[in-house]
């Protein structure tokens, strides 16, 4: 009788400490931790972009039947364990450049996420383009426990290329909008660029920019390789075996030229000087927007839809001017140049990143239009060694 007695009194001892341990299970299970599912975020060091501004919430596994609050700091301190996590060899981001403007939030019962935690920062364009910053905002402390390790947002700064995003053209067509047509007619010099990645040839023609049987860069034709650029005008082409684009590779192709030098026309692939000949053509009037699919100016298209450019396109520019070489192999030419250079009269960067629409960088208003939804790739111009 007495061993029942003791049996049943461990028993109940044994079950109420294992409802005790389910409950400090419970507690200790349900902690806050930052809410991203991934802990770092990278914001791009550009010079004409001096502040920037960040946000994430914190959160907790379950809701409490009272609120739980959560104070927060920056912490440079913590770059250290960042460049141990990351392989990285980032330095702190200087006081003066960011302000946590919201260092306590509070989750509120019955709730499982807070507000937002808010971060600004500024002075961007005066920090060093070449370096790695790293801010990392961590949970100081909380009415709760915090899971350490998902406590801390790391910040990252780091220059930015050049050429950030681009489209990809494959089966697609960009028309423009001319609401400024005196801009880009009656242009007796003339200078036309575009940066381009082709992944694949294959069909007979493959279309650059400009206007069928009147003033087209384009690449293939029947009777030369359709990876052979071409000069297509209504005063017959120019082409050569020396202009042969690479796939997968980014490729710098401009067109020059000069109706009062005798049409004189000077084709350049990555700056070099590969083709002159003479194609005079008068004056060229490029400001003409399509009627239907076959006519006007269009880039990635001509004629019909089968010439489409299969592959990226960015940096495409038209100026009333003759470019020279020297400036045609200016300091990063290929991927950007000021809208306010002389001569620049339309500047389609592609470089949006998301939606169909593709703005004139000059100012002129001469947007244009993509036809069918556009996929972004995001790339990383010119490359760093």
């Amino acid at each position: 009788m007495k061993l029942n007695t003791i049996y049943t009194v461990s028993l109940l001892t044994a079950s109420l400490a294992l409802f005790s341990c389910n409950d400090d299970v419970e507690n200790f299970d349900n902690q806050v931790y930052v809410q991203a599912s991934d802990k770092t975020s990278t914001v791009l060091l550009k010079s004409t972009v001096p502040t920037a501004e960040a946000s994430f919430q914190v959160a907790m596994a379950r809701p409490m039947e009272h609120d739980v609050t959560v104070s927060l700091k920056a912490d440079p301190a913590m770059a250290a364990t960042y460049n141990m996590r990351y392989c990285a060899e980032a330095e702190a981001l200087p006081a003066g450049h960011y302000t946590l403007n919201v260092p306590e939030v509070s989750i509120k019962a019955g709730g499982i996420t807070s507000d937002e935690v808010s971060i600004s920062f500024s002075g961007l364009n005066e920090l060093d383009s070449e370096k790695l910053y790293v801010l990392p905002v961590t949970i100081e402390k909380a009415s709760i426990g915090v899971l350490q390790s998902a406590s801390t947002m790391y910040y990252v700064f780091k220059g930015a290329a050049l050429i950030n995003t681009v489209p990809d053209l494959t089966k697609n067509l960009v028309y423009v909008t001319w609401d400024n047509p005196a801009v880009a007619n009656n242009l007796r010099q003339l200078t036309a660029e575009a940066l381009v990645r082709v992944n694949k040839f294959g069909k007979m023609l493959t279309t650059v920019m400009g206007i069928e049987g009147y003033f087209l860069i384009r690449i293939g034709d029947a009777g030369i390789p359709d990876n052979q650029l071409q000069l297509a005008t209504r005063n017959g082409n120019l082409s050569s075996s020396d202009l042969v684009i690479p796939t997968n590779e980014w490729t710098h192709i401009a067109v020059t030229y000069d109706a009062d030098n005798g049409g004189k026309v000077i084709i350049y692939i990555n700056g070099k000087n590969v083709l002159e000949g003479e194609k005079d053509c008068g004056a060229i009037n490029w400001a003409q927007t399509r009627t239907d699919e076959g006519n006007g100016f269009w880039i990635g298209h001509s004629y019909n839809r089968d010439r489409w450019l299969e592959g990226n396109i960015s940096e495409c520019r038209i100026w009333n001017r003759v470019l020279t070489k020297d400036e045609i192999n200016g300091k990063d030419h290929f991927y950007e140049v000021s809208p306010e250079s002389e001569g620049l009269v339309s500047y389609w960067r592609f470089n949006e990143g998301a939606g169909t629409s593709i703005y004139d960088h000059t100012g002129n208003g001469n947007n244009a239009t993509a036809v069918e939804a556009l996929t972004w790739n995001a790339v990383e111009l010119p490359q760093k060694n």
